[in-house]
């Protein structure tokens, strides 16, 4: 076989494979560019650096005499879920418990570009880290262990509280409040980890109460960006996670804003 011909084989082979690819393998393509950016670019970095900056600054501003609380979310916040997404994407895989739980209990995520710096700042200026996180309270023990391993301070029953019964962290949140603290900074890759607010309200929504509130943003909330996954997808369309894979590449193609190419 000569090489001219091998080569449109090859090319042949390769439309072909994504022409028949499933839905849910259609989806979870589309997701890659944003995992390799998560995973390679120095801007990602440089943004998590930016966004701990800010918060130290915040931090040292709002701080009082009493009890300081800092509010964090854990994934994709303070620790690195990547690898379980690039999982995902090469084997067109959706969202699971079971691989999901599979790989927090593999105790494999890294801490973000100065995370554990921040959390270290924020204890040894007298204030308390408060680890928030949906991962369910089936996971503490593996959850408590790579945090700790990883250099996190404060990671404990008190200070690290799962998800037990609902996803809205806002009971989470005040039982913290109860205790005396005044909630210094709040961190988070989602805007539903800084509020009841908008879960499951559409992106106008979101955007709506994002613009009502642009003066906290690095000045009592701080939030890491997140291309992989959050409410901004769910927010597309109404029961967007109830439809079918077919249906949300439709949702996905009809939220594009394209040039007219004229």
């Amino acid at each position: 076989m000569n090489k001219k011909l091998t080569i449109a084989l090859g090319a042949a082979l390769l439309v072909f494979s994504a022409c028949s690819a499933t839905p849910r393998e259609k989806l979870q393509n589309e997701g890659k560019l944003g995992i390799i950016w998560f995973q390679n670019s120095g801007e990602y970095q440089a943004l998590t650096h930016q966004a701990f900056n800010a918060g130290k600054k915040a931090y040292l501003e709002n701080k009082t005499n009493g009890k300081n609380a800092v509010i964090v979310d854990l994934d994709e916040t303070m620790v690195d879920n990547s690898p379980y997404a690039a999982w995902q994407a090469i084997n067109g895989q959706g969202y699971s418990k079971e691989s999901w739980d599979k790989w927090c209990e593999a105790k494999e995520a890294k801490a973000l570009p100065g995370a554990v710096d921040f959390a270290n700042f924020v204890a040894n200026n007298g204030g308390e880290m408060f680890y928030i996180s949906n991962r369910t309270s089936n996971l503490y023990e593996a959850t408590a262990e790579n945090l700790k391993a990883l250099g996190f301070p404060q990671v404990d029953s008190k200070h690290l509280l799962l998800k037990e019964n609902t996803s809205d962290k806002a009971a989470r949140v005040n039982h913290v409040k109860d205790q005396g603290y005044k909630v210094v900074i709040m961190a988070g890759d989602n805007l539903d980890d800084f509020g009841s607010d908008l879960l499951h309200k559409s992106n106008k929504e979101r955007v709506t109460y994002v613009n009502a509130n642009e003066k906290k943003y690095g000045e009592q909330w701080i939030i890491l960006p997140n291309p992989m996954y959050g409410g901004f997808e769910s927010g597309l369309s109404p029961d967007y996670m109830k439809l079918s894979p077919k249906e949300q590449l439709k949702v996905r193609e009809a939220s594009l804003n394209p040039w007219s190419g004229k």
